[in-house]
């Protein structure tokens, strides 16, 4: 199973650098964890570069500008509905007890769930999704026989309370499983993509009490005609849950002090606020 050769490389690296109690979740009530201030902070204020200033959340939440659309956000969110779905048919039909083989050829995308100019890109999505899950569960009955449904643990669209960290206390996380959060991403692989891991690990940790060790990007790209699935795991390192902290609290500093942080030297025109910053 490919998430799981993925994490299974990184539990030496936890045995060597275990996670010290006064960076998991629940210790929300002292530093570092607990924050400057109480903002409600979405998790792309804190994790997020596009802008390499951060100023699109100064714009935002100083001046209360408000960012245009655009088509990349509507792809992103496509793919992401795209991916709860097809996860979600697979565990329901494996319920109901398909094969994989018929599990393949019923799976179905409707319309509804993405814009009609992205339709057959998102079935292309849905189609690989589906196949990559299927096969995997016949590999488990191939080696271990039996009910496989346990080998699809995740849930999808999970909503968590991250307020006793200082963000919002309606984060949704792309999926969930046993001690792992998984982000699903489209375009280029950012570094900054793993902080968003720490950032929602610490959030559950601080509403369940339940140590969550691991992180899984999955990069769905390729558009318009392939189809390209990536699996990258993460230990949610001591260092890594330290980064995103201070990064909470320079966002928070910038915001009660209402501090611009200036324009950076190239702004993407997929920004939203790309217009309000230049104009």
């Amino acid at each position: 199973m490919i998430w799981r050769q993925h994490l299974k490389r990184l539990h030496h690296i936890r045995e060597s650098d275990p996670v010290p109690d006064e960076l998991r979740g629940w210790h929300y009530y002292s530093p570092p964890v607990k924050p400057r201030a109480y903002m409600g902070l979405t998790m792309s204020d804190i994790a997020y570069d596009y802008c390499p200033t951060k100023r699109d959340v100064y714009l935002r939440r100083v001046l209360g500008e408000k960012g245009a659309e655009r088509p990349q956000l509507a792809y992103g969110q496509a793919v992401h509905k795209v991916f709860s779905k097809a996860l979600n048919d697979v565990k329901r039909m494996y319920v109901l007890g398909k094969d994989p083989y018929d599990v393949v050829k019923e799976s179905y995308l409707e319309q509804e769930y993405c814009p009609q100019d992205l339709y057959d890109y998102c079935r292309k999505v849905y189609g690989n999704l589906v196949l990559i899950w299927s096969s995997q569960v016949a590999e488990a009955r191939a080696f271990y026989g039996g009910d496989s449904v346990g080998f699809l643990p995740w849930s999808t669209e999970v909503r968590v309370d991250g307020s006793a960290i200082g963000m919002s206390d309606r984060l949704t996380i792309d999926a969930l499983g046993e001690f792992t959060v998984i982000e699903v991403k489209t375009g280029k692989k950012e570094d900054f993509h793993k902080f968003a891991l720490a950032g929602y690990a610490l959030a559950i940790e601080s509403v369940t009490e339940t140590p969550v060790d691991y992180g899984l990007l999955v990069y769905v790209n390729g558009y318009p005609n392939n189809v390209e699935v990536r699996f990258e795991g993460h230990y949610v390192s001591p260092d890594l849950r330290r980064a995103f902290l201070d990064r909470r609290d320079e966002v928070v500093d910038m915001v009660q002090n209402g501090r611009d942080p200036g324009k950076p030297v190239k702004c993407p025109e997929s920004c939203p606020f790309y217009e309000v910053c230049w104009r």
